[in-house]
């Protein structure tokens, strides 16, 4: 691949949160879950398991238990400063997005892959690397999902402590896993606005932390408040 290439595929990547109801093959699921495998993880202890869940009963139930923790998690939002609430907090709560994403990919991770970190790993940043272990597993599917013509939702709701346990015991998911995230997969029915990313040259420091391009508390907020708008 040429960089140029990679380039593209990273710009071209993007959440989709409406999606049509075309079937996506077996055989493309498996090409996504082939990337994914491939990913790295800490000490090489590949801690992912994924649960392919086509069913449509299923896939609505856990939509369900999503929609159920929305109201609360609404109410909560509605405290925040107006120009900083997520936009979804302005309307009434609805069914997730990606309800009627065909394919629902859940990504668990063993716990017990964490004993294979040195110690001192374990006792300071155990559970930080088997995270990114599995974001890294993740980030690989969004990726061939990309390259395949596929629209894919990272699906952070079904790892919270409400909703978890619920998905779990309805996949019979193991007590000695737990669910990173859940990857919502099918062919766009949408198409995403244009990304607001920061420019190189704010972000790149050479030799040393340049002090001068240090962001003050007020460029944070106005670049957070930008992605609301």
């Amino acid at each position: 691949m040429e960089y140029q290439d990679l380039l593209e595929l990273v710009q071209a990547r993007r959440s989709v949160r409406a999606f049509a109801q075309d079937p996506v093959p077996d055989a493309v699921v498996e090409q996504v879950l082939e990337v994914a495998r491939w990913a790295p993880s800490g000490t090489n202890s590949q801690p992912w398991e994924f649960v392919v869940v086509r069913d449509r009963p299923t896939r609505e139930r856990i939509a369900g238990f999503v929609k159920d923790q929305a109201y609360p998690s609404h109410d909560l939002e509605l405290t925040r400063p107006e120009d900083m609430r997520w936009p979804s907090a302005a309307r009434p709560v609805s069914d997730p997005g990606w309800r009627d994403a065909p394919v629902l990919i859940v990504v668990c991770g063993d716990l017990r892959t964490q004993k294979s970190y040195p110690l001192v790993t374990q006792l300071v940043r155990g559970e930080l690397v088997f995270d990114s272990s599995l974001a890294s597993a993740f980030l690989y599917m969004a990726l061939a999902a990309t390259t395949l013509g596929l629209g894919c939702q990272w699906t952070t709701a079904t790892s919270s402590p409400y909703v978890m346990p619920l998905v779990m015991e309805t996949l019979g998911i193991p007590s000695d896993l737990v669910i990173y995230d859940t990857m919502a997969l099918g062919y766009p029915a949408m198409q995403p606005r244009p990304r607001i990313v920061r420019d190189r040259s704010e972000l790149v420091h050479h030799e040393h932390y340049d002090q001068a391009r240090y962001r003050t508390d007020e460029q944070v907020m106005d670049f957070l408040r930008s992605l609301r708008r």
